[in-house]
């Protein structure tokens, strides 16, 4: 009896001396749209465990696009936002205090979907057409380089505003002649519009070759708590390894916990997706490694459709400070 109170109160003593445990950091992610393919990760990375060791409890909502999500962060709603590259470097030039900390998309995936039978086969035949585009899609950003480019006038579309899960919708019934979307959707509007009917022009192949979607944080962030940045994309980046692995177990993962995926056309946005952040890059530097050299490109782009209000420098909107270069599978 003796040895077992003697061994109660050892271990008493420790659970004093060890204090009680940490709680977890509560974080939000603020996504750029509703729940797609490649938001699947996080809850891959969820599930098994990699925010948890972090001691972080993610919360994730869904937004409205990248320019709504590039301002939510610097308001403060949230920790760490997804936003496409340019449209952060519109709103850095406008003053927002921002900071991009990791890509989503090592190679843009703006671009544009339309029936095959429209004729269009390359840039220059989209002018004259009516256009579907959210009011915050970072399309918008981006268009004018785009049209800059190839030899065309801003205004040679007209743009239709549409909800985000509308641009399927309005095409398929022949309201608008095309709609911009990212190039990872190309499984939906399959589905939308029928196989073997669906056109494309992805705009990388067309002159616009930049970063696509990014991580972005406020300053503030950086200055008072880096380490929890650190963690965020450690347990992020360790999500998109096992999904470039597993790409079904992360489509599992998302279908668990939001009601409604399609998980077939869902997972068949994976490879499309995967193309555009395991690029011979990331193979070599590590999944949201950041080069600078593209950084400037994806800036003079950005400049050159006339939406930065200011001359940038790459080196004053990014940091490779936080990422710990999880390699993909090679």
């Amino acid at each position: 009896m003796r040895y077992a109170r003697a061994l109660t109160t050892s271990l008493v003593a420790l659970a004093v001396l060890a204090g009680p445990a940490r709680a977890a950091d509560q974080m939000t992610l603020q996504l750029n749209w509703f729940h797609l393919a490649d938001h699947s990760p996080f809850y891959l990375a969820m599930e098994r465990g990699y925010f948890a060791e972090e001691d972080i409890e993610l919360e994730i909502v869904k937004g409205s696009g990248s320019a709504d999500s590039a301002k939510k962060i610097d308001l403060k709603s949230a920790e760490v936002g997804i936003s496409d590259t340019p449209t952060v470097l519109s709103a850095i030039s406008k003053g927002a205090e921002l900071v991009i900390v990791g890509m989503v998309f090592d190679k843009a995936a703006n671009n544009a979907f339309f029936y095959k039978d429209t004729g269009i086969e390359k840039p220059q035949d989209l002018a004259g057409k009516s256009v579907a585009v959210p009011p915050a899609d970072s399309h918008r950003v981006l268009w004018p380089a785009f049209a800059a480019a190839n030899g065309m006038e801003p205004d040679a579309i007209t743009m239709v505003n549409v909800k985000p899960e509308g641009k399927q919708g309005i095409v398929a019934a022949r309201n608008t002649d095309a709609a911009f979307d990212l190039y990872t959707s190309y499984p939906i509007w399959e589905k939308a519009l029928g196989e073997g009917n669906v056109g494309n022009l992805l705009w990388a192949d067309f002159g616009v070759d930049l970063y696509g979607h990014s991580y972005l944080v406020h300053k503030d962030l950086v200055a008072e708590n880096p380490e929890l940045i650190r963690r965020f994309l450690r347990a992020t980046y360790q999500g998109w390894r096992d999904a470039q692995k597993e790409p079904e177990a992360a489509i599992e993962a998302l279908a668990s916990q939001v009601p409604g995926i399609d998980r077939e056309t869902y997972l068949a946005t994976m490879s499309y997706v995967l193309d555009l952040v395991i690029t011979e890059r990331s193979t070599e530097h590590g999944i949201g490694w950041i080069l600078p050299e593209l950084m400037a490109k994806t800036i003079d782009l950005t400049a050159a459709g006339g939406t930065l209000d200011r001359e940038l420098k790459a080196e004053e909107v990014f940091t490779n400070d936080f990422n710990s270069k999880i390699m993909p599978e090679s």
